[in-house]
């Protein structure tokens, strides 16, 4: 857009250079570029977010650990808009923020939707979090050293077991059913919508939410060519038709 400043996108970085890892920070990704907005990537590894967050005074986000224990985490993404001087945490509130700042642009919450998406957030994280220690130990073996450390050490503290345990037989077996439940969970969400996506024929948060999670998988799991068939191709199908969104090049 014309004479507005790039935002600056605070993501996390992997082994391949350029390539957005994390599913929640690619819900931002998606929403800058569906927006239209310029904006450039600083690369934070993992190690390096609480001293971002402790540098700028930023309150850590509280989420629920796997016993459902409030817990205060420094997390991503981030993005600083240079047009407004203000820094912005967490993935939601940065989609509201660049709707009520750039109203011009596409709405990611459109017709009031805020609360609604912001429920759907809630049943999301609730549906997957049975696939959380697969997801862990396939998601670490596409970072960095320095991050992959980091990470490792700190799911194993949040989770309370080794992580050797993390992908045993067993427990694989038991991830990816828990993500076949999931997955049909959503399907029955999206089989109720008129479109593609989910309020329709045009992507919101929503969709940017689910859509993170599916490019996550293609990228770390092994498992996608099981998941990207399953009910009917719906998963690939959206992670088709949203990567025009996840543009890594910036």
């Amino acid at each position: 857009m014309s004479g507005l400043k790039p935002i600056i996108f605070y993501d996390i970085p992997c082994v391949v250079q350029g390539q957005p890892w994390s599913p929640n920070t690619m819900k931002t990704r998606y929403c800058l570029t569906f927006k239209g907005l310029p904006f450039q990537t600083v690369w934070l590894e993992f190690p390096d977010i609480k001293p971002f967050y402790e540098q700028h005074s930023l309150a850590p986000k509280t989420l629920l650990d796997i016993k459902g224990t409030p817990t205060p985490v420094d997390t991503l993404p981030i993005i600083m808009d240079p047009n407004t001087n203000r820094l912005i945490t967490d993935s939601f509130a940065i989609a509201q923020y660049l709707d009520e700042q750039y109203p011009d642009t596409p709405k990611i919450l459109p017709n009031n939707t805020a609360a609604l998406v912001h429920v759907f957030q809630t049943a999301f994280r609730n549906t997957v979090m049975g696939a959380s220690l697969l997801a862990c130990f396939r998601g670490a073996q596409k970072l960095n050293p320095v991050s992959k450390e980091y990470y490792i050490r700190t799911r194993g503290e949040q989770f309370g077991i080794p992580w050797e345990q993390f992908a045993s037989p067993e427990k694989r077996e038991q991830q990816v059913n828990a993500l076949r439940a999931a997955c049909d969970t959503m399907d029955g969400w999206y089989a109720t919508s008129s479109g593609q996506f989910i309020l329709g024929d045009t992507p919101c948060f929503a969709d940017f939410m689910v859509a993170g999670l599916y490019k996550w998988i293609q990228y770390c799991f092994e498992e996608w060519e099981e998941v990207k068939i399953w009910n009917g191709g719906r998963w690939r199908r959206l992670v088709e038709a949203t990567d025009r969104y996840l543009d890594c090049s910036k």
